[in-house]
């Protein structure tokens, strides 16, 4: 992850309360292995450097109406756990249209993902999926979209 998108990151932090973002744990190197074999085996696809890269610094993010998946299952202290990002596309893969996707995370509007056959993540539309509204050439740029988003509301 770039310098500038972690210090963006940071930034939103200290404007935010702990009950108003969630920024996840890192990722261990084993972990971050195991991610990439699973979405390999189970979506037949590799995630990005850049994406892995952020997972390895923060897996998983909520600010503001906005959701990073996590790249691992975490559990809810009340029992039960959250849904990563595997999880999260295997749902989506009901939707035939989605094949090509992974879905990094969502708002309210939105759905953030990438499109293995460009190698662009994007921004598209969550009811009207074929409206892409911006494209990026790696996470990074689509984290500092999502950080516009959190700034606007903070």
């Amino acid at each position: 992850m770039q310098l500038s998108v972690e210090a963006r990151l940071l930034a939103v932090r200290t404007n935010l309360s702990e009950a108003e973002m969630y920024i996840g744990p890192q990722l261990e190197r084993a972990d971050i292995q195991a991610l990439q074999a699973a979405t390999l085996s189970t979506l037949g696809t590799a995630l990005p450097e850049s994406y892995l890269d952020f997972l390895s610094n923060h897996d998983g993010l909520v600010a503001e109406g906005v959701f990073l998946y996590s790249g691992i299952s975490r559990p809810y202290s009340d029992g039960g756990s959250s849904l990563a990002l595997i999880e999260m596309k295997l749902l989506a893969r009901d939707r035939g249209f989605m094949a090509g996707y992974v879905e990094h995370g969502e708002s309210d509007m939105d759905c953030y993902v990438f499109e293995s056959g460009t190698g662009r993540h994007q921004v598209r539309d969550k009811v009207a999926f074929d409206n892409v509204y911006e494209e990026f050439i790696s996470f990074d740029g689509l984290l500092s979209h999502i950080f516009d988003l959190i700034e606007q509301h903070c």
